[in-house]
């Protein structure tokens, strides 16, 4: 069935009735649960058994021989993406050709074998296609892998749109709801890649120019790491129940991975892309990098013209630079989550924008996403509002784009871009001439490859706890507790999630590149508590604390815009020059109101006197240097908190305009 009823986890729900507890308030004032479905009485087990003409059995082996079965007949909340008999009649038949024998029977199949497919075809969190855009879905399925929902037309069948997981298995069926989750029917078995991500960019003809770059600069050996094998998930129930603690006015549990994930993304220009530029050749490709990167980097001259693997190589740099440690589907890049982007605000002004490193050293992307003005999609270095576009940048083109290609390895995630993506000098200069605000969840590669970042909002009291070590970008004392907290509707932070320091905490963050020399404001924003801590800021350029100075008097996280020391005053009744007044005088005490560009619970942040940001610091900043942010909190409170929602790094050419900085 697909009527509506509540979203929420059924386990919860039986959960919460058995049990009494206490409702701790919260700053959420309303849940807003979105789509709602009605039960059919069902489990996931029960449909199976019971759909006509006995179309899952052979599912259904495989999920007994795997183990799996009793999950799917107790209660929680699946997803369940289940292959028809027929689907597993065409997959033994492949599996016999490639193994050349006459014919498969699914009890040939090894339990290893039933394990991998079963945990392909289910997660463990509950996904609608009514609540999904095209990309990946939000978390991995059982197996840890991601898998790719995508759309076509049916040209048999007037064009009708069709819907198809990992490209290939298509959805006769979709959101039939049962007690425990629900099913969607295909009409293949998805098999996910094994391959990591240089032999899946090997095997697609199109891109054999991109590829043989990688290859020659050897950055294809960076690109096969999978597991750290060295991680160690804490003791006790942290992976499972969690570490309960206390943030703002909610009581959230932080749960630990079990398993530490390295993963990447590759932006590729296909050779048709290269062959509007005149490039039909890796030498080719070689002379437009030159030219590219002797401009952006003067001062390398010639010298590391034919070092294919040095990193200063401008051949090397052009493939760095497409490069990411992070796992990105096409949806993840900026807030896609349809509960989000309703219920919290995104000005029409301002496109949904996040900033990401590269393999390239000291180097960024700026991925933006609009759905207005002269251009719709997910863009790469684009520069400009959706009513004036300066710089349009190169579009990253979506799963239903890139036909039947499997873009999933097992470690990381293939996109085509629509034009030549580089780190030259108009991109440094020009386009990235601009205010660069970080969402914090985007400031460790570990922050999105552990799923914290893109954790859906159905389940606001779960967090993903880090350990230091094994935190690329930040190292932290043991008296921290560092969690990355996942996105809420209606909630005061900028994308809806942040990242939380608790306890007498002592953080250091290495902070992200500058795309060119000269002086920069460092400013944090965060939403103001009773519960936040008190802390001393330090900036300087080495991870040691010897290396630190103190960035001005410690900062007082629990004081609101009203106070004296602050000096917010509403922008309602006054005019544009009282306003300006208004603003430079809270800038002369450090502190500046929320930004213009977001918003929720039907206020902008400039609008709310609790949503701040504070200038820590104004300092040179070389575009080939490293520099580090350290706070440490004051209080003898293990309680206490920061909310690290987002950093702001700008430019003098900026914030000391003629025109003055906007208020997005």
């Amino acid at each position: 069935m697909k009527t509506k009823s509540n979203k929420q986890s059924i386990s919860k729900i039986l959960f919460a009735v058995s049990i009494v507890f206490v409702c701790m308030s919260s700053c959420l004032d309303e849940y807003a649960p979105g789509s709602y479905y009605t039960f059919s009485g069902n489990t996931i087990a029960s449909f199976l058994e019971n759909e006509k003409n006995n179309s899952f059995t052979s599912f259904i082996y495989v999920l007994k021989r795997a183990g799996l079965w009793g999950e799917m007949q107790t209660y929680g909340s699946y997803t369940c993406i289940a292959p028809t008999n027929s689907a597993f009649e065409s997959y033994l038949r492949d599996k016999a050709a490639l193994k050349g024998v006459d014919s498969l029977r699914l009890e040939d199949l090894s339990v290893e074998e039933c394990d991998t497919i079963a945990k392909t075809h289910l997660l463990s969190e509950l996904y609608f296609t009514t609540d999904m855009i095209e990309g990946s879905f939000p978390t991995t399925n059982r197996l840890d892998r991601y898998l790719t929902y995508s759309f076509g037309s049916d040209s048999l069948d007037n064009n009708k749109l069709i819907y198809f997981i990992n490209k290939t298995a298509r959805m006769i069926e979709r959101d039939d709801t049962v007690e425990n989750g629900v099913v969607h029917i295909v009409d293949q078995v998805v098999q996910p890649s094994s391959d990591f991500l240089p032999d899946l960019l090997k095997s697609d003809p199109d891109i054999s120019i991109f590829y043989a770059a990688l290859v020659k600069t050897h950055l294809n050996d960076s690109l096969i790491y999978y597991k750290d094998l060295s991680y160690r998930a804490p003791g006790g129930d942290s992976c499972v129940t969690g570490v309960k603690y206390h943030t703002g006015n909610e009581w959230e549990y932080a749960i630990f991975p079990e398993n530490r994930y390295i993963k990447f993304t590759a932006f590729v220009e296909t050779n048709q892309v290269y062959a509007q530029r005149g490039i039909n050749s890796l030498e080719d490709l070689i002379e437009y990098a030159d030219s590219v990167y002797h401009e952006s980097y003067p001062n390398d001259g010639t010298a590391y013209d034919t070092l294919w693997t040095d990193r200063r190589n401008p051949l090397n740099r052009f493939v760095s630079y497409h490069l990411l440690k992070f796992y990105g589907g096409y949806s993840d890049w900026n807030v896609n989550n349809e509960s989000i982007v309703s219920n919290n605000y995104q000005s029409a002004e301002w496109d949904r924008e996040d900033f990401f490193e590269t393999l390239l050293p000291h180097s960024f992307v700026r991925i933006s996403t609009t759905s207005s003005g002269k251009s719709t999609g997910v863009f790469i270095n684009r520069k400009g509002t959706p009513k004036n576009i300066e710089f349009r940048g190169v579009r990253l083109l979506p799963p239903s784009e890139m036909a039947d290609k499997e873009q999933n390895a097992l470690n990381g995630i293939y996109h085509y871009i629509d034009d030549i993506l580089d780190y030259g000098f108009v991109t440094r200069n020009q386009v990235f001439n601009t205010r660069l605000r970080y969402d914090c969840t985007t400031m460790s590669p570990d922050f999105v490859n552990s799923g914290g970042r893109n954790h859906k909002p159905d389940e606001s009291d779960i967090c993903t706890g880090m350990l230091d070590g094994f935190t690329e970008n930040w190292s932290f004392s043991k008296e921290t507790l560092l969690s990355v907290r996942n996105r809420h509707q209606w909630f005061y932070s900028y994308e809806g999630d942040e990242v939380i320091l608790q306890g007498i905490y002592d953080a250091t963050l290495k902070l992200p590149p500058v795309p060119f020399s000269g002086t920069y404001e460092i400013r944090i924003g965060y939403p103001v508590m009773d519960s936040r801590g008190v802390i001393q800021a330090y900036f300087g350029d080495g991870p040691e604390k010897q290396n630190l100075v103190p960035c001005g008097i410690p900062l007082d996280l629990r004081v609101s815009g009203p106070d004296p020391k602050v000096g917010w005053k509403t922008d309602d009744g006054y005019t544009e020059e009282q306003v300006r007044v208004f603003d430079k005088a809270m800038r002369n005490r450090g502190y500046m109101k929320g930004a213009l560009a977001y918003g929720a619970s039907g206020a902008w942040f400039r609008t709310v006197n609790s949503m701040l940001r504070k200038i820590l610091t104004t300092q040179y900043m070389d575009a080939e240097g490293d520099y580090y942010l350290r706070v440490r909190q004051l209080l003898d409170n293990n309680m206490a908190e920061m909310v690290f929602d987002y950093l702001e790094l700008v430019p003098k050419s900026v914030y000391a305009s003629e025109t003055g900085e906007d208020k997005w």
